[in-house]
């Protein structure tokens, strides 16, 4: 991951949470009504009730909800995670990104998606 650089990202909000995903990831953002509440809510990664103002669709038909995103161009370093973390999120977690005096967790969007489907299914 050492010297990993993305360029095209969506700055996401799930809730009061950041999360981005390299752009490429994504095929279609849609409106949540499209898709009958099939997509997965960003929210529940972070213990949230779900809830969606847009959906990102994977090539592959993967979506994931999110309340807002912003589509940041700019070539970014992703600074590594700690070896802890490398198994959080389903292995969706690609690292971090420091933008605007933040840090945003980058994911990956089908692996988020299985990893939030498999979260709703071990709380069933």
């Amino acid at each position: 991951m050492a010297g990993l650089r993305v360029s095209g990202t969506l700055l996401c909000h799930a809730g009061e949470y950041r999360i981005a995903f390299p752009a490429v990831d994504v095929a279609v953002i849609d409106a949540p009504a499209l898709h009958a509440g099939r997509a997965r809510s960003a929210r529940q990664a972070f213990g949230e009730a779900g809830g969606s103002a847009r959906v990102l669709l994977a090539p592959s038909g993967e979506t994931v909800g999110v309340d807002t995103l912003e589509i940041d161009a700019e070539m970014h370093r992703v600074l590594p995670m700690p070896a802890l973390m490398e198994r959080m999120a389903g292995g969706s977690l690609l690292g971090f990104l420091f933008i605007r005096g933040e840090l945003w967790p980058l994911v990956r969007l089908v692996e988020f998606e299985h990893f939030l489907a498999s979260a709703s299914r071990e709380a069933a």
